[in-house]
């Protein structure tokens, strides 16, 4: 018989980290301190970056992987609870929690995979972390500065849960030592690199200066078409199948769709205030929809689950293209995202190529590399609407403000035909990966 064991905490940052805090310091950058800024870009280039790092490891335990976690998480919240006295504690604040929102849900997916082959059987409740969600969103609105000791206090008795649930309170710190002494020169180097064009690029953006951000634009560039010359040459090497790789990638394209560029063009199109109505909340709903329903439609739908999520998916990334419905069409992104992304989960769990630790990484990885990919090729399509409109470079970093109506509707004529490229673009994208996994299916089941 089965012990039962707690996973709520586990569960909920796994769900939020890369959300509720992302929310917060978006917010506090607006306030144009270099202070804020910065804890902005810090956050974000490690969130975004930080898996990559795990690639630099050779070997590591899962133990170990989750500890440093929630360990970098704690001490994250206590930074994040001293700000609300002394602004420039919001620097390591924001540069831990991006370390933990990258680092945690790979953990946990291992720690959940682990405990499969165990005894122990977790339990958690979608219906407690949407209550929980919330109460984070919550703290939010509160006036400065209780809406930051609101916020990381919430995040501090979490991660001190999450210890305590997971056991990892008694781990001992040297095998988190053993694992850090095992980085590697080449991975650790392309983190280096893929790490300084995403500080630059969002440094140059809410700094507004044009030479960062054509700096971080030419240096992906260069950086793009050098993984794309080697990619038939690596394909070789790769332990993991094509199609999960291919939509393990189209997986961070979509999130960094829906998100990056959804808020983009809503705050333009409807106003800042609109960001909640219109894609936080959609984004939260499709999310949480997904949770409760999704076990239901794999178990009716079965084999042709997959197949379901991406029609749905492509659908809806039309139906975003269409402003009177575009808050319906980010719960169905959401929504069908979610459950390509638990798919995936299952097609990693059920692999025999490496280690459930490598796998988890993998997928991981795989994903941010396509959300950072739609990120640069977005801005680098931005730019070049601006040389073809001949409009003034500065118009990009306007993109997230208030402007005046004139310079609104100057924004608006850019971003609309960028949403519509964008939108065909990975429409066509996932119909080449849907028709190359069919094939695949069709010929593991002869």
């Amino acid at each position: 018989m089965k012990s039962i064991k707690s996973h709520q905490a586990l569960f909920i940052l796994s769900n939020t980290l890369t959300i509720v805090p992302y929310l917060f310091f978006l917010s506090i950058s607006k306030e144009q301190t270099l202070a804020a800024i910065l804890s902005f870009v810090l956050y974000y280039t490690f969130k975004m970056t930080g898996v990559f790092f795990l690639q630099t490891i050779q070997r590591f335990s899962i133990t170990a992987l989750l500890t440093i976690s929630l360990l970098i998480g704690t001490i994250g919240s206590l930074f994040g609870l001293l700000s609300g006295v002394w602004e420039n504690a919001l620097l390591p604040a924001a540069a831990l929690f991006g370390l933990s929102a990258a680092w945690l849900p790979p953990a946990d997916f291992m720690y959940r995979q682990a405990s499969k082959k165990t005894e122990v059987s977790l339990t958690n409740d979608w219906r407690f972390a949407l209550v929980y969600l919330l109460l984070l969103l919550g703290a939010m609105q509160l006036p400065h500065p209780w809406k930051t000791i609101g916020l990381f206090a919430g995040y501090l008795l979490l991660f001190i849960s999450a210890a305590y649930q997971s056991n990892t309170i008694s781990y001992r710190p040297q095998g988190v030592w053993r694992m850090v002494k095992q980085l590697t020169g080449k991975q650790l180097f392309l983190y280096v690199l893929f790490f300084a064009l995403l500080f630059v690029l969002r440094t140059g953006r809410l700094l507004q200066s044009d030479a960062l951000f054509e700096w971080a634009i030419f240096g992906f560039g260069f950086l793009f078409a050098g993984a794309m010359i080697t990619l038939s040459y690596r394909r070789k090497s790769w332990d993991i199948p094509l199609y999960l790789n291919v939509f393990t990638f189209l997986h961070g394209v979509a999130g960094n769709f829906v998100f990056l560029f959804g808020s983009v063009y809503v705050g333009a199109r409807f106003g800042q205030s609109a960001l909640t109505s219109h894609v936080y909340l959609p984004y939260a709903i499709g999310l949480f929809s997904s949770m409760a329903a999704g076990a239901i439609l794999e178990r009716k739908l079965s084999r042709y689950v997959i197949k379901t999520y991406i029609l749905g998916l492509v659908i809806c990334i039309l139906l975003f293209c269409f402003d009177g419905i575009l808050p319906f069409a980010l719960v169905g992104i959401s929504f069908f995202n979610a459950g390509i992304n638990r798919w995936l989960g299952q097609q990693y769990q059920a692999a025999t190529f490496a280690t459930i630790e490598h796998r988890s990484i993998a997928k991981y990885a795989t994903q941010s590399k396509g959300s950072l990919t739609h990120q640069f090729l977005l801005m680098l399509l931005l730019f070049g609407m601006t040389q073809l409109e001949r409009l003034p470079e500065g118009i990009i970093f306007q993109l997230s403000n208030n402007t005046k109506l004139v310079q609104q509707q100057t924004i608006l004529a850019l971003l609309t035909p960028v949403k519509w490229i964008s939108a065909v673009s990975i429409i066509l994208l996932f119909i080449c990966g849907f028709f190359y996994l069919n094939k695949e299916l069709h010929q593991s089941r002869g």
